[in-house]
């Protein structure tokens, strides 16, 4: 797949359907750690047990998961943490590549950093 680079407008249009699949993302994996203590529990049980109703519940938890992760790189964004719900955007800024970053709980894109670095060198978007 080609690399796709951003500009603000594009990101803000694509942040209603981020802000709910990342949403869902981590409800879901949130969930599913609950669900794998039970799960593995049984398994340890049986070596062929799946954990019954519980193994299945987990594991459309796990085909659940896939599907919105896979809707979220269909955009072409970068997820850096699902945990923390943080996605970059590949963005052009003075001909180099940067990116556009947002975390879940943002109202905006409000920021960029670095290729090379990391949130910790979010600097505030100033609009070109």
């Amino acid at each position: 797949m080609e690399k796709r680079f951003f500009t603000v407008a594009e990101v803000r249009e694509l942040l209603p359907t981020l802000k709910k699949l990342v949403g869902q993302v981590i409800e879901t994996t949130e969930r599913l750690e609950q669900q794998r203590e039970v799960v593995e529990k049984f398994a340890e049980a049986s070596a062929n047990d799946s954990g019954g109703p519980e193994g299945a519940v987990y594991l459309e938890g796990l085909a659940l998961m896939r599907n919105h992760l896979g809707q979220i790189q269909e955009t072409g964004c970068i997820v850096k943490s699902l945990e923390d719900g943080l996605i970059d955007f590949s963005h052009l800024k003075d001909g180099r590549e940067v990116y556009l970053c947002w975390k879940f709980g943002e109202e905006d894109i409000l920021f960029w950093h670095e290729v090379d670095e990391g949130f910790q060198g979010r600097m505030p978007l100033v609009e070109e």
